[in-house]
C-alpha cells in the first residue's frame, strides 16, 4: 500500500474526516475540505499509472460524494448562515461535482510517462 493511500484510509476512518464532520456538525469546514481534497488527489495521482484504483477512492466517487452533495444542498444546511458562507459551500459543491465528472470520464486517471 502506498503511503498516500495509507494516510487517506487513516484519515477517512477518523472523526476528523471532512464528510463525517459535515454530517455530524452540519457545518462546512473549508480547511478540512482542502486537506481532504489534497489527500484524495494524492492517492489518485499515485495510482493513475496502474490499472486499479483503490476501493476507498471508488467509494467516495460512487456513493459518499453524492450523500455529501445531498447534505449540503438541503436548505436547512444554510439556516442562520451568511450569503458568503452559502456562496463558498455552493462553489465547493460545484468543484466536487466537477471532480466527480473528471474522475468518471477518466480525465483524472490519464496515465503519464
Amino acid at each position: 500500500m502506498k503511503e498516500s493511500l495509507k494516510q487517506y484510509v487513516e484519515y477517512v476512518e477518523s472523526e476528523d474526516e471532512f464528510s463525517y464532520k459535515v454530517r455530524m456538525e452540519r457545518e462546512w469546514d473549508d480547511d478540512e475540505y482542502q486537506r481532504f481534497i489534497t489527500m484524495l488527489l494524492a492517492v489518485i495521482d499515485d495510482y493513475k499509472n496502474t490499472d486499479l484504483m483503490p476501493i476507498p477512492v471508488m467509494l467516495f466517487f460512487t456513493s459518499q460524494l453524492n450523500y455529501l452533495v445531498g447534505t449540503i444542498s438541503h436548505p436547512d444546511f444554510f439556516n442562520n448562515t451568511t450569503k458568503e458562507y452559502e456562496g463558498l459551500v455552493n462553489t465547493r459543491k460545484a468543484e466536487l461535482l466537477g471532480l466527480q465528472k473528471r474522475f468518471f470520464s477518466g480525465e483524472l486517471l490519464i496515465k503519464t510517462n
